[in-house]
C-alpha cells in the first residue's frame, strides 16, 4: 500500500480540463453535452487529439490513447484531466503511460467504471489521489444538485469535503458500526480484473467502496467471491457500496435472489461497517469521492465524511 498520498492542485473556474478516452469509443453527441456542462461549470476544456478515434471496441489504438494521457499529465496549460467514458480498454493502455509525467505533474482526475483500473494505478504507481466521479457522457444528462456540487467541492475545495450524501438519496445500514481509513475501491469488476497484476488494489484497512453495472447475480456473487478468496475483503475496515445497476434485467439468470441477498450472503458475515446504496458510479447523477483521502464512515447512522482535504 502506498505509504503517502499525493494531493493534485485544486482547480478552480477558469482552469482547463483535459478530456481523454481511455476505454470505449464515443457514441453520439454525449461528448458536446457533456463539455457544454462543463463550460457551464466555469471551466475550460480541451478534447485530447485521439478522443474520436475508434479501433474496434476501443477509442483508438493503446499507444494512442496512453499518449494522450500521458501529454496531458504533461502539458503546464492543462490543469486537470477527466476521461469521456469507461467501457473497456485502460488496461491495456498502463505499460504505455510516461508513469513520470504522472509522478512529475500530479493532477486532478476524474471517472469511474473502467476508469478504476487507472486510479488503481496512479495511486500505486504515482501515489495520487483520485477522483471516483462523473464522466464527461455522465454530464451529458441533467444532473442533481448533489451531483455537481460534490463534484465541485471535491476539485476545487483546499478544505476537507465533510459529509459527502444525498439527502434524497440516503443509504441503508447492512452492518452497523464505524470505521475510519483511507477510501479505496470503485467498478468491482476491475478490482476483480487486478488481482494477480502488476496493479492489484490494497484493501488493508482502506473503507472500500464498491459499484457496478448490467451483471446478473451470479455474476456480482462470483466477483466477491473471488476478492474474499483472495483475503482482501477480510482486511478492508468497511464498505460503502453503491449498487450493481440493471440487476434485475436476468430474472432467469437470478433465480430469485435479490441484489442484497449477495451482499447479505457475502459481504455481511465480515463483519465490517457496511451501507448499501451510495449513489456512486453506475447511476444518474453520482457522487464523487476522493480516492485515497481519510474518510470516517457511521454505518448506524447512514454517514460518510471526508476528513482531509483531496486538493491542495
Amino acid at each position: 500500500m502506498t505509504a503517502s498520498f499525493i494531493r493534485p492542485p485544486r482547480l478552480s473556474a477558469g482552469c482547463t480540463l483535459g478530456v481523454v478516452a481511455p476505454s470505449s469509443p464515443i457514441r453520439g453527441d454525449r461528448l458536446d453535452r457533456g463539455l457544454e456542462a462543463l463550460r457551464a461549470m466555469g471551466f475550460r476544456v480541451v478534447v485530447a487529439d485521439h478522443v474520436h478515434d475508434r479501433w474496434g471496441y476501443l477509442a483508438g489504438l493503446d499507444e494512442c490513447r496512453a499518449a494522450d494521457l500521458s501529454q496531458f499529465f504533461a502539458r503546464s496549460d492543462i490543469d486537470g484531466i477527466v476521461c469521456a467514458r469507461g467501457g473497456y480498454g485502460a488496461a491495456r493502455m498502463l505499460e504505455h503511460v510516461d508513469w513520470d509525467s504522472v509522478r512529475a505533474r500530479p493532477k486532478v482526475f476524474i471517472g469511474f467504471s473502467d476508469i478504476t483500473t487507472l486510479h488503481v494505478a496512479m495511486e500505486r504507481r504515482a501515489g495520487l489521489i483520485t477522483f471516483h466521479g462523473p464522466m464527461v457522457t455522465t454530464l451529458a444528462d441533467p444532473c442533481s444538485e448533489a451531483c455537481l456540487q460534490t463534484l465541485f467541492r471535491a476539485v476545487t475545495g483546499p478544505e476537507p469535503m465533510g459529509e459527502v450524501n444525498d439527502p434524497d438519496r440516503p443509504t441503508q445500514t447492512l452492518v452497523g458500526g464505524c470505521a475510519r481509513g483511507r477510501l479505496a475501491g470503485g467498478c468491482l469488476t476491475l478490482l476483480c480484473s487486478a488481482v494477480g497484476t502488476a496493479d492489484p488494489q490494497d484493501f488493508a484497512d482502506r473503507i472500500v467502496v464498491l459499484e457496478d453495472t448490467d451483471e446478473p447475480l451470479y455474476r456480482v456473487d462470483r466477483f466477491l467471491t473471488q476478492l474474499r478468496g483472495s483475503g482482501l475483503l477480510q482486511r478492508a475496515a468497511g464498505f460503502v457500496v453503491g449498487t450493481s445497476s440493471h440487476w434485475d434485467r436476468y430474472p432467469e439468470a437470478n433465480h430469485g435472489f435479490t441484489l442484497r441477498d449477495i451482499w447479505e450472503q457475502l459481504l455481511a458475515p465480515l463483519g465490517k461497517p457496511t451501507v448499501l446504496g451510495f449513489p456512486i458510479g453506475h447511476v444518474e447523477s453520482p457522487l464523487t469521492l476522493p480516492l485515497g483521502c481519510m474518510a470516517e464512515l457511521d454505518a448506524d447512522h447512514g454517514t460518510l465524511v471526508i476528513t482531509e482535504p483531496a486538493v491542495a
